[in-house]
């Protein structure tokens, strides 16, 4: 564990913008992701965000990009938002190199403690497509249970899908 001590963490401001977008690219879409836990490589071709996005949810008031840094250099981020009672999260990125170091554990509950102090959040909740078992399982692992709501996959945004046998299930933390 020693090795994550020396993480440094920060909100993004609008310089961050390219930096996140690569860095969300490579976790969930790109050559590197395939091995990795939040690959989506196999279900989704195509971007995963844009430069417009990240920019939007940088600047609103209810949202804000954690960035984990080690050594001045961008390795994780998550998307924090504010919904009704909870926190939110999404658009959780490791970098594909460094997974499995304990980076995602570390970066999940600062998220957390971050909503907790923000927004007074009594909860957290994520939307995970239902396919990734092994991913869910991890969730499962950090407190999160499956709520029982699903959503319909917006197949039409994402025009890249490989399948179209899937949706997203709903994970819920409680404080």
């Amino acid at each position: 564990m020693g090795e994550m001590m020396d993480l440094t963490y920060r909100y993004a401001s609008a310089a961050d913008v390219e930096p996140v977008r690569a860095l969300v690219e490579r976790a969930y879409r790109g050559p590197e992701s395939a091995k990795g836990w939040a690959s989506e490589a196999g279900l989704l071709t195509g971007p995963r965000t844009s430069d417009e996005e990240i920019a939007g949810l940088i600047a609103g008031l209810t949202s804000r990009f954690l960035l984990a840094e080690r050594d001045g250099v961008l390795v994780g981020c998550v998307l924090i938002e504010q919904h009704g009672e909870d926190g939110y999260f999404g658009m959780f990125s490791i970098d594909p190199g460094l997974q499995a170091a304990g980076l995602g554990r570390a970066l999940l509950s600062k998220a957390e403690e971050a909503a907790r102090d923000l927004w007074d959040a009594q909860g957290m909740v994520a939307v995970v497509i239902n396919l990734r078992e092994e991913l869910i399982a991890w969730y499962e692992r950090r407190g999160y249970a499956l709520t029982g709501r699903r959503e319909p996959f917006p197949y039409d945004v994402h025009s890249g899908a490989l399948r179209t046998d899937f949706d997203f299930v709903e994970l819920r933390k409680r404080f």
